[in-house]
């Protein structure tokens, strides 16, 4: 996990050795020297089981999944498949395969085969009935991505959606353990379970998936960012339900009836929802806010929502978990006239997405670029490649590729309708010329060597696992125009300055830090 930049893949589009949608695991394996130079580590791979090629979108994903057990043919076969892990293990890179968690297609196979593995429908699909108690299916679930692990050697998952069941993963886990060949697990959202998942691929995110909105905070301030996460810092507005249907309000700011105030870290009270198993602590202490004006009434809901676009709640309805400090376990809530209010944190900044397939999700603009980066260097550097987490990033952001949409890609989740218009990023088709054409190689050859000092300098920039806060504060700056708050990352031997501006140091000077920390190396960028 230390080590990982993760490079996500939708197999067709990635190349085209026969024309538009025709990319596949030896066209796919033609690349790895490319991506070997380019730096990264692992290969999120979106497209290698057998799938409906016009239920999503009107193309080919690997999310309307048939057979999970099955490599689609138009993708190569089982030895093809096998040449390209061991090529990319070659190479030095890791391959994690995305995992459908919810169900499979209408009327396939295995849905006629086993009926009662299955019961209601998400996403035009027939759901897997995950807690119906069928140890048969259990027993398939864990079978299959085991021998992914033992007899295809792949290193890991990406669980859309949510998990279901960590018991399952967990049982894969161990299995891959046992037999030599450890794997990262991570789900999409939702927090991470200790044991059984590493991190969350939406932690943090530098755009929204549907608007392309950029989250300020996390590119413009980084260390502002992490002052939020440790409690230090923000803007939290406290909305309280009373099962009489009245509401009242306040935050951070002092506007509302409620008068909230920041308190910072306390013990971990809210834990994690683990599936079937219940709530289990993750042992990460949680943001505390006090709250004041409460009146003494039976309370429906606590909603908790901040300036990052997160949101908590009592009853973790769409959100995630408020912790009421000194409420009773059983019986109405009633609290007042003053309160202690945790709220849970996800694992303190463990991953960032600068971009990933979901970038052109239903509602993005017709005419906006799904891509986030777009040729800037600050995205890729300051606010991502050298955050302390593990960067996740979508192929073709490294040279600022053109988005070309497959020519079926329609812009409706389920239809047919303006095909070839759709802007979801999955769909999106390299053109692979454009790496030798400036500003493309330009921007591809500024982000291998972002990578490269990233990977260089891991001592100091990697990710920093656990609750473990990092080695990160703002530098005291001056400049006419207004940039992103520099900010330096640092060792027991060496400090890296991060900022956006030119910034020219005499190599011979020392840089000293809180602690005594002294020596210095240096980075210089525009």
């Amino acid at each position: 996990m230390k080590d990982l930049i993760i490079y996500e893949i939708a197999t067709k589009g990635f190349t085209s050795p026969r024309g538009p949608e025709s990319g596949n695991f030896a066209s796919l394996r033609a690349k790895l020297p490319y991506l070997e130079d380019l730096g990264i580590t692992g290969i999120w791979l979106s497209g290698y089981s057998l799938c409906d090629p016009h239920h999503f979108y009107n193309i080919w994903t690997q999310y309307a999944v048939i057979d999970p057990e099955k490599f689609d043919p138009t993708l190569g076969t089982s030895e093809g498949f096998d040449a390209l892990i061991d090529d990319a293990h070659g190479c030095g890179i890791r391959v994690c395969l995305d995992v459908i968690t919810h169900g499979l297609m209408n009327g396939c196979p295995i849905v006629k085969e086993h009926p009662a593995w299955f019961r209601g429908s998400t996403s035009g699909m027939t759901d897997y009935d995950w807690t119906g108690g069928h140890i048969d299916l259990d027993d398939w679930w864990v079978k299959i991505y085991t021998n992914f692990v033992t007899r295809h050697h792949v290193d890991g998952y990406r669980l859309d959606v949510a998990i279901y069941r960590p018991d399952l993963w967990e049982r894969v886990r161990q299995n891959a353990a046992t037999a030599g060949h450890p794997i990262v697990i991570w789900e999409e959202s939702n927090a991470v379970i200790p044991g059984v998942t590493d991190f969350s691929q939406r932690e943090n995110m530098i755009s929204a998936t549907n608007t392309g909105t950029l989250d300020e905070v996390l590119v413009h301030d980084m260390p502002g960012f992490y002052d939020r996460k440790f409690g230090r810092t923000g803007y939290y507005q406290v909305e309280i339900q009373n099962q009489d249907g009245r509401r009242v309000e306040g935050d951070t700011n002092g506007h509302g009836a409620l008068k909230v105030r920041l308190a910072g870290l306390g013990a971990d009270q809210v834990g994690r929802r683990n599936g079937p198993d219940g709530a289990k602590p993750d042992g990460l202490p949680d943001v505390r806010l006090t709250v004041s004006g409460i009146e003494r009434k039976p309370i429906e809901n606590i909603v908790v929502p901040n300036d990052m676009s997160e949101k908590w709640e009592l009853g973790a309805g769409g959100g995630r978990p408020v912790f009421v400090e000194g409420a009773e376990p059983f019986g109405p809530l009633v609290c007042g006239p003053e309160a202690a209010i945790h709220i849970g944190t996800l694992a303190w900044g463990s991953s960032i997405q600068l971009s990933c397939h979901d970038q052109g999700w239903t509602g993005f603009p017709h005419d906006k670029n799904p891509y986030v980066a777009q040729g800037s260097r600050c995205l890729f550097g300051y606010s991502f490649l050298f955050s302390p987490m593990i960067p996740i990033f979508f192929s073709g952001e490294e040279f600022n590729a053109t988005f070309h949409a497959l020519p079926q890609l329609s812009p409706d989740l389920y239809g047919g309708k303006d095909i070839g218009q759709g802007r979801w990023l999955y769909g999106a088709q390299l053109d692979w010329n454009e790496v030798e054409q400036p500003p493309h190689q330009e921007m591809s050859r500024d982000v291998k060597r972002m990578i490269a000092i990233r990977r260089k300098y891991g001592d100091i920039l990697a990710m920093w696992p656990g609750s473990k806060e990092p080695n990160l504060r703002a530098a005291e700056h001056e400049c006419e125009m207004d940039v992103p708050a520099p900010y330096i990352r640092w060792n027991d031997n060496a400090v890296i300055p991060c900022m956006t501006t030119l910034a020219i140091v005499k190599a011979d000077e020392s840089i000293a830090v809180s602690g005594g920390v002294k020596g210095a190396v240096l980075w210089r960028s525009s």
